[in-house]
């Protein structure tokens, strides 16, 4: 079965609109990259080892957590520090969901992967179809200061470090407007899912 890339900008519903997706297709998994980087952070050794090299001890709390707001704020606020830190972690994640895409085109099972960074890493060339999830710039705004209560420089910063939204949206084969309630959302995944189950790729 082909692999659909869900990829947008930080805020856009990209996991709200896999959680409406996923039901409206009787044979699909469902890859997250954010949650194999927290799953990363939380059990590999070696990634932790790395982060604390990058970040220093302060990368998790005293408990043992990853202390995200510090870590947030120090690789945002440096390129270099982000990118050594995107190292880590973007092989790691690759290796996984392009195994699973492997399995996905030699059985009779959709994959679904989530990944925020798709054009960022150059995903695409693994998908066959790609979604991305956009919303108005206000939108996206409202959600990540007020909504997430991140600050205005690390949600400017965010915004900056990842392609634009309108290349995201321009690059698609599928346009997932999230301005709207989760009604909206909701239909644009039947009609996604129905031109999915009906259209060889």
């Amino acid at each position: 079965m082909p692999v659909l890339g869900v990829t947008g900008g930080a805020a856009c519903g990209k996991s709200a609109f896999v959680g409406a997706l996923l039901p409206l297709l009787p044979r699909a998994d469902a890859f997250s990259a954010d949650a194999a980087v927290a799953h990363l952070v939380e059990h590999d050794r070696e990634v932790r080892s790395e982060i604390v090299r990058l970040l220093g001890p302060e990368a998790f709390t005293p408990e043992g957590r990853y202390n995200r707001p510090f870590v947030r704020e120090r690789m945002f606020g440096q390129d270099s520090l982000r990118a050594r830190l995107d190292a880590v972690f973007h092989p790691r994640v690759r290796a996984l969901w392009s195994g699973l895409a492997e399995q996905a085109r030699s059985s009779n099972r959709w994959l679904i992967a989530e990944i925020p960074l798709l054009y960022e890493t150059g995903g695409e060339i693994l998908c066959d179809r790609i979604a991305t999830v956009a919303c108005s710039p206000q939108v996206q705004w409202h959600r990540l200061t007020v909504v997430r209560g991140l600050t205005e420089v690390i949600a400017s910063q965010i915004r900056v470090a990842q392609t634009s939204l309108e290349e995201k949206s321009s690059r698609a084969d599928h346009l997932i407007w999230n301005d709207f309630p989760f009604l909206c959302l909701q239909r644009q995944a039947g009609l996604c899912a129905a031109w999915l189950l009906n259209t060889r790729v």
